[in-house]
Protein backbone atom coordinates (compact mmCIF):
# COMPACT_ATOMS: atom_id res chain seq x y z
CA UNK A 1 0.00 0.00 0.00
CA UNK A 2 1.33 3.45 -0.93
CA UNK A 3 2.28 5.90 1.76
CA UNK A 4 -0.10 8.90 1.73
CA UNK A 5 1.34 12.30 0.90
CA UNK A 6 1.26 15.29 3.25
CA UNK A 7 -1.97 16.76 1.81
CA UNK A 8 -3.74 13.46 2.49
CA UNK A 9 -2.68 13.61 6.14
CA UNK A 10 -4.05 17.16 6.35
CA UNK A 11 -7.39 15.95 4.97
CA UNK A 12 -7.34 13.14 7.52
CA UNK A 13 -6.91 15.73 10.29
CA UNK A 14 -10.27 17.27 9.32
CA UNK A 15 -11.93 13.86 9.09
CA UNK A 16 -10.48 12.93 12.48
CA UNK A 17 -11.85 16.13 14.03
CA UNK A 18 -15.30 15.19 12.68
CA UNK A 19 -14.93 11.61 13.95
CA UNK A 20 -15.16 10.13 10.47
CA UNK A 21 -11.67 8.63 10.11
CA UNK A 22 -11.24 4.86 9.76
CA UNK A 23 -9.27 3.00 12.43
CA UNK A 24 -6.40 2.10 10.08
CA UNK A 25 -6.14 5.64 8.75
CA UNK A 26 -6.22 7.01 12.30
CA UNK A 27 -3.25 4.78 13.23
CA UNK A 28 -1.31 6.01 10.20
CA UNK A 29 -2.21 9.62 11.08
CA UNK A 30 -0.94 9.16 14.65
CA UNK A 31 2.29 7.73 13.24
CA UNK A 32 2.63 10.78 10.96
CA UNK A 33 1.86 13.22 13.79
CA UNK A 34 4.74 11.80 15.82
CA UNK A 35 7.18 13.21 13.27
CA UNK A 36 5.40 16.24 11.75
CA UNK A 37 5.28 19.44 13.83
CA UNK A 38 3.14 21.30 11.27
CA UNK A 39 0.36 18.72 11.37
CA UNK A 40 0.48 18.56 15.19
CA UNK A 41 -0.03 22.35 15.31
CA UNK A 42 -2.90 22.12 12.85
CA UNK A 43 -4.53 19.37 14.91
CA UNK A 44 -4.24 21.47 18.07
CA UNK A 45 -5.83 24.42 16.21
CA UNK A 46 -8.67 22.19 15.00
CA UNK A 47 -9.28 20.89 18.54
CA UNK A 48 -9.24 24.46 19.90
CA UNK A 49 -11.64 25.54 17.18
CA UNK A 50 -14.02 22.66 17.95
CA UNK A 51 -14.01 23.62 21.64
CA UNK A 52 -14.68 27.25 20.75
CA UNK A 53 -17.65 26.21 18.63
CA UNK A 54 -19.02 24.07 21.45
CA UNK A 55 -18.71 26.92 23.96
CA UNK A 56 -20.30 29.49 21.64
CA UNK A 57 -23.27 27.36 20.57
CA UNK A 58 -26.55 29.15 21.23
CA UNK A 59 -29.41 27.14 22.65
CA UNK A 60 -32.47 27.08 20.44
CA UNK A 61 -35.77 27.41 22.24
CA UNK A 62 -38.37 24.77 21.67
CA UNK A 63 -40.89 25.66 19.00
CA UNK A 64 -38.48 27.99 17.20
CA UNK A 65 -38.94 26.32 13.81
CA UNK A 66 -42.74 26.48 14.14
CA UNK A 67 -42.57 30.16 15.07
CA UNK A 68 -40.42 30.94 12.03
CA UNK A 69 -42.74 29.04 9.71
CA UNK A 70 -45.77 30.82 11.18
CA UNK A 71 -44.09 34.22 10.66
CA UNK A 72 -43.52 33.62 6.94
CA UNK A 73 -46.03 35.38 4.67
CA UNK A 74 -48.49 33.06 2.99
CA UNK A 75 -48.22 32.29 -0.70
CA UNK A 76 -50.71 33.98 -3.00
CA UNK A 77 -53.03 31.02 -3.25
CA UNK A 78 -52.88 30.41 0.52
CA UNK A 79 -54.06 33.93 1.33
CA UNK A 80 -57.23 33.55 -0.71
CA UNK A 81 -60.50 32.77 0.92
CA UNK A 82 -62.00 29.34 0.16
CA UNK A 83 -64.94 31.17 -1.45
CA UNK A 84 -62.64 32.40 -4.24
CA UNK A 85 -62.09 28.80 -5.30
CA UNK A 86 -65.81 28.19 -5.97
CA UNK A 87 -65.81 29.57 -9.51
CA UNK A 88 -62.71 27.69 -10.76
CA UNK A 89 -64.01 24.48 -9.20
CA UNK A 90 -67.43 24.99 -10.81
CA UNK A 91 -65.80 25.56 -14.21
CA UNK A 92 -63.65 22.44 -13.78
CA UNK A 93 -66.73 20.38 -12.80
CA UNK A 94 -68.66 21.70 -15.79
CA UNK A 95 -65.80 20.87 -18.17
CA UNK A 96 -65.57 17.37 -16.71
CA UNK A 97 -69.32 16.94 -17.18
CA UNK A 98 -69.10 18.12 -20.80
CA UNK A 99 -66.15 15.77 -21.42
CA UNK A 100 -68.12 12.88 -19.94
CA UNK A 101 -71.13 13.67 -22.07
CA UNK A 102 -68.96 13.91 -25.16
CA UNK A 103 -67.41 10.54 -24.43
CA UNK A 104 -70.83 8.95 -23.96
CA UNK A 105 -72.10 10.67 -27.10
CA UNK A 106 -69.12 9.61 -29.20
CA UNK A 107 -69.57 5.89 -28.47
CA UNK A 108 -72.70 5.61 -30.59
CA UNK A 109 -73.15 8.70 -32.76
CA UNK A 110 -76.09 7.23 -34.76
CA UNK A 111 -78.32 6.84 -31.70
CA UNK A 112 -77.13 10.01 -29.91
CA UNK A 113 -79.57 12.88 -29.47
CA UNK A 114 -78.92 16.06 -31.40
CA UNK A 115 -77.65 17.88 -28.25
CA UNK A 116 -74.90 15.32 -27.74
CA UNK A 117 -74.07 15.42 -31.42
CA UNK A 118 -73.64 19.19 -31.15
CA UNK A 119 -71.37 18.74 -28.14
CA UNK A 120 -69.40 16.15 -30.09
CA UNK A 121 -69.04 18.64 -32.95
CA UNK A 122 -67.82 21.31 -30.53
CA UNK A 123 -65.37 18.79 -29.12
CA UNK A 124 -64.13 18.00 -32.62
CA UNK A 125 -63.71 21.69 -33.27
CA UNK A 126 -61.70 22.09 -30.03
CA UNK A 127 -59.50 19.10 -30.95
CA UNK A 128 -58.86 20.59 -34.40
CA UNK A 129 -58.07 24.01 -32.90
CA UNK A 130 -55.68 22.42 -30.40
CA UNK A 131 -53.94 20.50 -33.16
CA UNK A 132 -53.68 23.62 -35.33
CA UNK A 133 -52.37 25.64 -32.38
CA UNK A 134 -49.76 23.01 -31.61
CA UNK A 135 -48.64 23.03 -35.24
CA UNK A 136 -48.46 26.82 -35.29
CA UNK A 137 -46.50 26.83 -32.04
CA UNK A 138 -44.06 24.26 -33.42
CA UNK A 139 -43.59 26.27 -36.60
CA UNK A 140 -43.04 29.44 -34.57
CA UNK A 141 -40.35 27.77 -32.49
CA UNK A 142 -38.65 26.52 -35.65
CA UNK A 143 -38.73 30.05 -37.04
CA UNK A 144 -37.28 31.46 -33.84
CA UNK A 145 -34.60 28.77 -33.95
CA UNK A 146 -33.68 29.73 -37.52
CA UNK A 147 -33.45 33.41 -36.57
CA UNK A 148 -31.26 32.66 -33.55
CA UNK A 149 -29.06 30.39 -35.65
CA UNK A 150 -28.71 33.15 -38.28
CA UNK A 151 -27.81 35.74 -35.61
CA UNK A 152 -25.21 33.48 -33.96
CA UNK A 153 -23.61 32.39 -37.25
CA UNK A 154 -22.08 35.80 -38.05
CA UNK A 155 -19.92 37.82 -35.63
CA UNK A 156 -21.24 41.08 -37.10
CA UNK A 157 -24.89 40.16 -36.59
CA UNK A 158 -24.10 38.79 -33.12
CA UNK A 159 -22.40 42.09 -32.22
CA UNK A 160 -25.33 44.10 -33.58
CA UNK A 161 -27.74 41.95 -31.58
CA UNK A 162 -25.64 42.45 -28.44
CA UNK A 163 -25.60 46.21 -29.02
CA UNK A 164 -29.38 46.19 -29.45
CA UNK A 165 -29.85 44.27 -26.20
CA UNK A 166 -27.50 46.68 -24.39
CA UNK A 167 -29.43 49.71 -25.70
CA UNK A 168 -32.75 48.18 -24.66
CA UNK A 169 -31.38 47.45 -21.18
CA UNK A 170 -30.15 51.02 -20.83
CA UNK A 171 -33.54 52.33 -21.98
CA UNK A 172 -35.29 50.09 -19.44
CA UNK A 173 -32.98 51.23 -16.65
CA UNK A 174 -33.54 54.90 -17.53
CA UNK A 175 -37.32 54.38 -17.49
CA UNK A 176 -37.18 52.59 -14.15
CA UNK A 177 -34.96 55.23 -12.55
CA UNK A 178 -37.16 58.17 -13.54
CA UNK A 179 -38.72 59.61 -10.45
CA UNK A 180 -42.04 61.26 -10.17
CA UNK A 181 -42.03 64.38 -8.04
CA UNK A 182 -43.45 63.63 -4.62
CA UNK A 183 -46.32 65.64 -3.20
CA UNK A 184 -44.05 67.26 -0.59
CA UNK A 185 -41.52 68.51 -3.14
CA UNK A 186 -44.28 69.71 -5.50
CA UNK A 187 -45.90 71.64 -2.64
CA UNK A 188 -42.51 73.12 -1.72
CA UNK A 189 -42.02 74.34 -5.30
CA UNK A 190 -45.48 75.90 -5.33
CA UNK A 191 -44.80 77.67 -2.05
CA UNK A 192 -41.44 78.96 -3.31
CA UNK A 193 -42.99 80.15 -6.58
CA UNK A 194 -45.87 81.91 -4.82
CA UNK A 195 -43.61 84.13 -2.73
Amino acid sequence: MNRPDHSTFREWLNLDADGMLEREERARLEEHLAGCEECRREREELIAFEKLLERSALPVRSGFADAVMAALPPAGWEAQSPRTWRFPLAVAAMLMLVAGLMMVGSTSPSSAPSGLAALDAVGGMLRAATLAGAGLLGASWKGIGLIVEDVISSPVSLGAFGFLVLCLNLLLISLVRRRRPSAVSARGRRDAGGR
